[in-house]
């Protein structure tokens, strides 16, 4: 998956209009809330086989911190 096939889809599990990009803050994000981090999870998990944990997030700063996890970003 390319960086942008990964931006499109974190885009829609976020459901945000807010076009998004690997430098995007996570905590600047009106949608980045519980249920986002929950959705967060479970796309890591269905589209790449990744597990990650509330406490994952607690080192995940940007999109590409999250693209890192799924082994999207280098």
């Amino acid at each position: 998956m390319t960086h942008e096939e990964f931006l499109e889809k974190f885009q829609d599990v976020l459901q945000t209009e807010e076009p998004l990009g690997m430098d995007t803050v996570l905590e600047d994000l009106v949608e980045w809330d519980s249920l986002a981090r929950m959705a967060t999870v479970a796309f890591l998990d269905s589209d790449f086989g990744v597990g990650a944990t509330f406490e994952d997030f607690a080192g995940m700063r940007t999109v590409a911190d999250v693209a890192r996890k799924a082994g999207v970003a280098s």
